[in-house]
C-alpha cells in the first residue's frame, strides 16, 4: 500500500509520533532523553517550528507541533534530529542499522483537536504505567501544563494553554480526567492514516483548497468500469 503524502498547513498544529524500530528502546536513561530535547529545541528554533506539547518515553515520542514558516519544516526538523540522534545512539551502544520504525508519523489538527491531542500526549505517561500523576513525569510537557512552571528543556509555547484554562493548572486537571477512550482511538487511528483530525465540514474545506482525498477511502476496492457492447 502506497503510503499518505503528509497534509501540513503552516500556522496549524500537528500531532507527531516515532517509535523505535520493533518498540526497542531509543533512549537509554533520563540523560539520553536530556540530550534529544536539547537538540530537538536547537533544530525546532532553526526551522521555525513551535513545540506546544511532547513526551519522551523510552522507545517513543509524541510532540504536538506548529510549523510558523514552512509546511516542510516539521519533515525537516525530525529528519535532522532523528538522523544524529539514530548516528549517536548506534555509535553509544555498538549497533548498527535502523533505530526508528519506518519514518514518523503525523496528522494535522483542527482546533477542536488541539487540546484533544495535548490531553493524549500528556496523559501517556500515566497510559504507560509509569507514574500515577503526569505531573511527576520528568520529560513531558504535563510537568508545565500541571504546574504553570517553565518547562527545563525547551520553550514550550503556553499561550491557547493559559488562554482555554485560564492559566490555571486546576483547571487542565479536571480536562485531563474528562478523557475518553473514542477520543483516543481517533486519535490512535488518524496517526496511523495521515490524514487530518477534525471536523467533516474542516477537513472537506481542506480537500477543496488542496484538491487532495484527505479522508480514508470506503472499505472494498473500487467497482470495474463496465466495458462498451
Amino acid at each position: 500500500m502506497a503510503r499518505q503524502k503528509r497534509y501540513v498547513r503552516v500556522g496549524e498544529p500537528v500531532h507527531a509520533t516515532a517509535r523505535g524500530v520493533n518498540r526497542a528502546k531509543i533512549f537509554r536513561h533520563g540523560f539520553d532523553k536530556r540530550k534529544y530535547l536539547e537538540r530537538f529545541a536547537l533544530v525546532a528554533e532553526q526551522e521555525g517550528v513551535e513545540v506546544h506539547g511532547y513526551c519522551i518515553l523510552d522507545n517513543h515520542i509524541h510532540f504536538l507541533l506548529v510549523p510558523t514558516r514552512s509546511k516542510e519544516a516539521v519533515g525537516r526538523l525530525f529528519l535532522r534530529v532523528h538522523t544524529w540522534w539514530a548516528q549517536r545512539f548506534n555509535k553509544l551502544t555498538q549497533r548498527s542499522g535502523h533505530l526508528f520504525q519506518s519514518r514518523f508519523h503525523s496528522c494535522l489538527l483542527d482546533s477542536a483537536h488541539y487540546f484533544a491531542a495535548m490531553r493524549y500526549i500528556d496523559l501517556n505517561p500515566k497510559a504507560a504505567g509509569i507514574v500515577s500523576d503526569p505531573a511527576n513525569f520528568e520529560f513531558s510537557s504535563a510537568h508545565s501544563h500541571l504546574t504553570g512552571q517553565p518547562d527545563p528543556f525547551l520553550v514550550l509555547m503556553m499561550e491557547n494553554w493559559r488562554h482555554r484554562f485560564s492559566g490555571d493548572p486546576r483547571r487542565y486537571r479536571e480536562f485531563l480526567n474528562e478523557t475518553r477512550r473514542e477520543e483516543q482511538e481517533r486519535i490512535e487511528k488518524a496517526l496511523r492514516s495521515g490524514f487530518p483530525l477534525g471536523s467533516q465540514d474542516w477537513v472537506a474545506q481542506l480537500e477543496q483548497e488542496s484538491h487532495r482525498r484527505l479522508h480514508p477511502a470506503p472499505p472494498g476496492r473500487p467497482a470495474l468500469m463496465r466495458r462498451s457492447a
